[in-house]
């Protein structure tokens, strides 16, 4: 795996590129001129409700990696923020989370829900690890099951996928998992040389931190919530290439 080409994506937040299309098109595009052999998009691809996936499902389907497209949730995934008017429907809000499930599996993506899947390259194999939304506050959906997530990879290199940053903290550090990769922060979509009021809310909120030897990167997103503009906080496609020791 020497060499080996993730692109990490998060938080496209599907709604955000509604009437924008072809920014999102401009986005795939740069993804697969990267040449990924892995495609790793760490939760909320939605916002409201799954129906949002309809107006970018064109694009999205585009993205193309060797090994395949890997995802988890994130904590508006569960259709926790749909109004009336997002869920014309009434669908429970389990309902409304298994069909953004559904919705990703017909993209062809691997979506983890606290499970792995092992890539296999000549005699070495690396596992990625994916957990459903595991989060330190309790304004946030904690569905996670790490140790479930983690059956049969012991002794693998394990690459975490894992929505909130918080969940680092928690329980992943002084545990082996080299490399975990996360979103949700948005870095607050502000950003004024450099400093950012998100570093109040989160120890870990932008770019890449390490710990004896286990690296976090969070990824500031592609899309936005809540408020639809970005400071100083430009969309993130962030590539990562592996090498040995």
């Amino acid at each position: 795996f020497d060499g080996y080409r993730i692109v990490h994506i998060s938080d496209i937040h599907s709604r955000s590129f509604s009437g924008r299309q072809q920014s999102l098109q401009k986005a795939v595009d740069k993804i697969n001129s990267l040449t990924p052999d892995m495609i790793a998009v760490t939760g909320d691809l939605m916002t409201m409700a799954p129906g949002e996936l309809d107006a970018i499902e064109d694009q999205v389907k585009g993205l193309k990696a060797a090994d395949g497209v890997f995802s988890v949730l994130g904590n508006h995934d569960y259709g926790i923020y749909a109004h009336e008017e997002d869920n014309p429907e009434h669908m429970t809000k389990d309902s409304l989370k298994s069909r953004l499930i559904a919705k990703e599996r017909l993209l062809g993506w691997e979506l983890l829900l606290n499970e792995n899947r092992i890539i296999c390259r000549d005699s070495d194999s690396m596992a990625v690890i994916g957990v459903e939304n595991t989060s330190a506050s309790t304004h946030f959906p904690s569905k996670g099951n790490l140790r479930k997530a983690s059956e049969g990879t012991e002794g693998a290199f394990r690459i975490l996928l894992s929505h909130d940053p918080t969940h680092w903290d928690m329980e992943v550090i002084g545990q082996d998992y080299p490399l975990t990769l996360s979103g949700h922060t948005h870095a607050m979509q502000f950003s004024l040389f450099g400093w950012s009021p998100s570093r109040y809310i989160f120890k870990q909120y932008r770019g890449h931190y390490e710990k004896d030897g286990q690296h976090l990167y969070v990824n500031t997103g592609l899309g936005e919530t809540i408020i639809p503009i970005r400071i100083g906080t430009p969309p993130e496609i962030t590539l990562i290439i592996l090498k040995s020791k």
